[in-house]
């Protein structure tokens, strides 16, 4: 697996510069080939028409003849690789010294002026391109084939040459092309190594001592995405970080109260041993409470920003609806799900914090009905809204803001903590929710939460 960016880049990068410089050898090879066979065959041509412009018809022997032999003295050497050779309708050849006692395979041609170039390999090993044209003189009266052939070893060694010449300047391409790729990975990856630095000598360094809560620096348009999502997860660890400090010290100074309270009883040697107990079982459930409520609210502050937690609101509310109906058996209270909605809602969040709302508020509820609770759940513009009424007695609109803080309590007689809807309070707050109090129109309090949601397609 090729897990490494530099290695990824380097090897598709050296795969594409072979296939290049494979396709320009062959491309640029074949080029040149082409290039010099029609060169050749010009060259050929050119010969063939000099030759031909010599040709005249002799009325003394009622033949053809040269009015002069070719200026080309290889023409005249034997077996030189440079030949021409004249056919006559009866079967005669005039043919140039260099043929010595062997003659051309000539490929017939009928048409006056027709011409084709095809090869010819019987003659002394040589590889020759001949060209034969259809010629006529003395006004048609005498017709021949003119033949043009030419060794193609020159041709066949510049050829080769010239693909050995291209091989190593494309070796050197290839060279020179690796070079830049080094650079240019090297360049290209470097922002990937200052992000790392930034990341090891400023940020996270500074976050592990406490001081960063945001990744600098300039970076290319396409880190931006991951610039700010590491920043995301900065300033997150950084809030959960700085939250679990303040909730680790307010559990600190909660747990004072109680072992003060115990410490001073201890060294009262005049209360008895009924009401050491007493108060040691009170202020040990004082203890639990507290412990529960920074707990409740330390995981709600993990939880409140996780994306991938969701949560079916019905079910929850279903759940919680049976255990009250147990709870409060005795009071035989109605406790009913208004309206449930077709498409369930999702809370963006942890079950126990979901359970945690519902059910003190819930539990709230039923403590002071009389006969009848409500819980209704509908989406509220892009969220969740949960309403819970009853028949009691009510709130005092002037102790709303009383009601949602710790340990008050509208009826002192009533058992309790006073710590039901202050969670509730603090949980909403966390999941950036709302919670407000009103007058119920089935006569007692009317609790309204608002919690974000994401409704399934």
């Amino acid at each position: 697996m090729l897990n490494s960016i530099r290695l990824r880049i380097t090897v598709a990068s050296l795969a594409a510069i072979a296939i290049a410089i494979f396709a320009a050898n062959i491309l640029i090879a074949n080029l040149f080939k082409e290039h010099a066979l029609k060169q050749f065959e010009a060259t050929i041509q050119f010969q063939l028409n000099q030759i031909a412009s010599l040709i005249v018809a002799d009325p003394k022997v009622e033949r053809i003849t040269l009015t002069s032999q070719p200026s080309e003295p290889r023409w005249s050497a034997p077996l030189s690789g440079y030949y021409w050779q004249i056919n006559l309708p009866d079967g005669q050849l005039i043919r140039s010294r260099s043929l010595w006692d062997s003659t051309l395979n000539v490929s017939q041609t009928e048409t006056v002026g027709a011409s084709n170039f095809y090869y010819i390999d019987d003659l002394s090993n040589q590889h020759l391109l001949a060209l034969t044209k259809s010629l006529s003189i003395d006004d048609g009266k005498t017709k021949f084939l003119l033949t043009v052939a030419s060794d193609t070893k020159e041709l066949d060694k510049a050829i080769l040459a010239f693909q050995s010449s291209i091989q190593g300047y494309l070796l050197i391409l290839a060279i020179v092309l690796l070079a830049i790729l080094f650079l240019q990975i090297t360049f290209g990856l470097s922002p990937l190594a200052a992000l790392k630095k930034a990341l090891h000598k400023k940020a996270l360094h500074r976050f592990h001592i406490g001081e960063a809560d945001r990744v600098n620096g300039i970076f290319p348009v396409e880190f931006n995405p991951l610039v700010v999502e590491l920043n995301a997860v900065i300033e997150k660890n950084s809030s959960i970080v700085t939250r679990a400090k303040t909730q680790a010290g307010n559990l600190a100074h909660a747990m004072k109260t109680p072992i003060a309270v115990i410490s001073n009883a201890l060294e009262d040697k005049n209360i008895s041993d009924k009401s050491f107990k007493a108060l040691v079982k009170e202020q040990i459930s004082n203890a639990k409470e507290q412990i529960d409520w920074n707990l409740a609210k330390a995981r709600a502050a993990t939880a409140s920003k996780n994306p991938r937690l969701k949560t079916p609101v019905l079910p929850v509310i279903e759940s919680i609806v049976v255990v009250m109906h147990k709870v409060y058996a005795e009071n035989a209270l109605k406790i009913e799900i208004q309206n449930p909605t077709a498409s369930p809602s999702i809370f963006n969040g942890e079950e126990h914090d979901l359970q945690e709302i519902v059910g003190n508020i819930l539990d709230n509820a039923c403590k002071w009905a009389k006969t009848r609770v409500e819980i209704s759940e509908a989406p509220y513009m892009d969220g969740l809204q949960i309403i819970v009424e009853d028949d009691g007695l009510g709130v005092n609109p002037a102790d709303y803001d009383k009601v949602l803080k710790r340990g008050f309590r509208v009826d002192e007689l009533t058992q309790g903590s006073g710590l039901g809807l202050a969670i509730v309070n603090d949980l909403v707050a966390l999941y950036d929710g709302s919670i407000e109090l009103g007058l119920s129109s089935l006569g007692g309090l009317r609790v309204q939460v608002r919690l974000g949601v994401s409704k399934q397609p």
